[in-house]
């Protein structure tokens, strides 16, 4: 028997156990390690999780996250799903099931009166695509992340600004402006995640007129990536990079089966002559920062096409694409506008 209910805490233990069959990538596999499945609905004032049972056993989630922003410079409901993902062999299947938790949610939806449905989709997911193009959904617009090993070397002080984090994150409002999928309450993030712990600091680095800043976040208390497959190429890599890791500014390559601690970088924004430069120079410094505190991995985010900045090229890089897909709920409603505003909630 086949039914859609909301999730309970008690739950967790199966929807992590969901979740750890369905890695991440390909050629590298990554599973997320955590102890409870419902922080992210946490950082929301308006999240739901519902299932899909079938005769007991949880064969479906869709979460998602109902929120205020702007949408085309008026303010404006948006729905937000941040886990989509159905039980492995119920998936290769092919029953309905699935289609009628996504139907569910719409009608949920579209009862919150949000003008549209987005995530974010790795665009080598085909897969994924595939089914969100198929259900109507549309390329709003794409984001690269920057993903960079933390390296050894001398630390540098930096300022993290939470004594001051009001004026630090009005100071970030001022800059993104009016785009869409900003929050409403802007601030509200920030506030709930320095409440949480979750947010290490906004740093800055200024010269005369130019500045750089970036919002780092350390989620390491509340998850962990762990490599489950990898090229014998990256292994061999690993076999000489590691050990010289030690005691050079070189990258560690993670090791399968242990845990790698990830520093997340948002909004960042730099201005004047020097910015750019000051930028890179900023990252180069929370690596050599992140190393000493344990971290393994640092990944930056940003919308293609931002005029507030461009991803800074660094010898050892990787750069991960994703699209964000919307599905309209009200006719024509998608954003008119760009660039997006990429919310920390939403990663």
């Amino acid at each position: 028997m086949f039914s859609i209910r909301e999730a309970t805490p008690s739950d967790n233990a199966a929807l992590l156990r969901l979740e750890a069959d369905s890695p991440q990538g390909t050629g590298i596999s990554i599973l997320i390690d955590r102890a409870d499945y419902f922080y992210r609905s946490r950082m929301h004032n308006q999240a739901r999780v519902l299932l899909a049972v079938e005769d007991g056993r949880i064969v479906g989630v869709m979460a998602f996250a109902v929120k205020d922003v702007l949408l085309n410079g008026v303010p404006d409901r948006a729905a937000y799903f941040y886990d989509l993902r159905g039980e492995a062999t119920y998936r290769r299947s092919m029953k309905r099931g699935l289609f009628r938790l996504w139907k569910t949610v719409l009608e949920e939806v579209q009862a919150a009166d949000a003008a549209f449905l987005y995530g974010h989709v790795k665009c080598d997911n085909i897969d994924s695509l595939n089914v969100a193009t198929r259900l109507g959904a549309q390329e709003m617009a794409s984001f690269d992340i920057l993903t960079l090993p933390a390296l050894r070397g001398r630390t540098s002080p930096l300022d993290a600004h939470l004594d001051s984090l009001d004026e630090e994150v009005a100071r970030i409002e001022h800059a993104v402006g009016p785009r869409p999928l900003k929050p409403l309450r802007f601030a509200a993030a920030y506030e709930r995640g320095a409440e949480l712990g979750y947010l290490k600091g906004i740093f800055r680095l200024e010269r005369g007129d130019s500045f750089a800043q970036v919002s780092a976040w350390d989620l390491s208390a509340i998850y962990r990536g762990r490599v489950l497959h990898m090229p014998l190429t990256l292994r061999a890599l690993g076999a000489v990079l590691n050990p010289a890791a030690r005691f050079l500014p070189v990258p560690r390559v993670p090791v399968v089966g242990r845990p790698i601690a990830y520093l997340q970088l948002f909004d960042p924004v730099c201005g004047g002559r020097h910015g750019f430069a000051l930028l890179k120079s900023l990252i180069g410094r929370l690596q050599r920062n992140a190393h000493a505190d344990g971290v393994d991995i640092l990944t930056l985010f940003a919308y293609r096409h931002d005029p507030l900045v461009r991803l800074p090229r660094f010898l050892l890089q990787t750069v991960l694409h994703y699209r964000t897909m919307g599905l309209p709920v009200r006719q024509g409603a998608l954003p008119s506008e760009r660039p997006l505003y990429l919310d920390i909630r939403d990663i």
